[in-house]
């Protein structure tokens, strides 16, 4: 039963690593933002997808790597499709999902192994909350590979949110529309890499697997911390597997959609929810 259910796992990793963006690209979060994936394309210069660049990453770090997360959409990913393949290299923050504790996190882990390479991975919506330790990993020439996956978006909240019908609010990242006075203007723009540069990092900007590659390759020689700020497509993370969100749901609503998502919790909650 074990061998059969790694297996049946290892052929729905191949597929989650091998999704690329072609014409008939359907996301794996999908029926939210489609309409919108254009728009995203053309803004972040990207067609990578946060699964396939999470296949590349499993596959081209070191085998002692120490890889470090916390919030948002990644620590979920990084459980179903990152293969540590030594002991003590996976260390993620799951208790009460901390935004902006990667990179201190990364820097903490780099002084207690000193001799491996250390990897944050975040979101651009994680990093906003504390890059400015960047200045302290500078400050004391520790070595630490910030991966910033910037899907211009607070991603994870926006699919609870539309998850639970209410809708997207606040959690993409555009400007605020002075006819409307609502946050549905156009996408902004954020120079990640640059940032980091202003700290005194080596930084990157990739928009395509090749870049990636030759990031990762660069980044290996320099002596300080380094960012590479990889634009990734909003609901291209992983999705659903049985999981769900148990959240406090307005049971009655205006709108019959967030109606149905609570009802939805409760069925979920009477038929397979075990007690503890």
């Amino acid at each position: 039963e074990i061998a059969t259910a790694r297996a049946c796992w290892q052929q729905e990793w191949q597929r989650l690593a091998q999704i690329r963006v072609e014409p008939d690209f359907v996301p794996e979060v999908a029926g939210q933002l489609d309409h919108c994936l254009a728009e995203y394309m053309a803004t972040l210069a990207t067609r990578l997808s946060q699964t396939r660049v999470l296949g590349l990453l499993d596959q081209w770090l070191e085998p002692n790597a120490i890889v470090v997360g916390a919030a948002g959409s990644l620590p979920g990913d990084l459980q179903r499709m990152w293969r540590p393949r030594q002991p003590d290299t996976y260390h993620l923050e799951y208790g009460y999902s901390c935004m902006g504790y990667e990179i201190a996190g990364a820097i903490g882990a780099r002084l207690a192994a000193p001799s491996q390479p250390v990897y944050a991975f975040v979101g651009d919506g994680s990093y906003l909350m504390l890059h400015s330790e960047l200045q302290t990993a500078v400050q004391e020439g520790i070595k630490i590979t910030v991966l910033l996956f910037d899907n211009a978006g607070f991603g994870c909240i926006n699919n609870l949110q539309m998850g639970q019908g209410m809708g997207s609010f606040g959690t993409e990242n555009r400007h605020r529309d002075p006819t409307t006075g609502t946050l549905t203007g156009p996408l902004v723009k954020v120079d990640f890499a640059k940032n980091a540069e202003s700290y005194g990092c080596t930084s990157y900007r990739v928009h395509t697997e090749l870049q990636l590659q030759q990031a990762l390759a660069d980044a290996a020689q320099q002596p300080g911390p380094v960012l590479i700020d990889i634009k990734v497509l909003p609901k291209t993370m992983t999705h659903g597997y049985e999981a769900w969100w148990h959240t406090g749901t307005a049971q009655v609503a205006d709108n019959p959609e967030i109606e149905a998502a609570a009802a939805a919790i409760r069925e979920v909650l009477a038929t397979r929810a075990r007690a503890y």
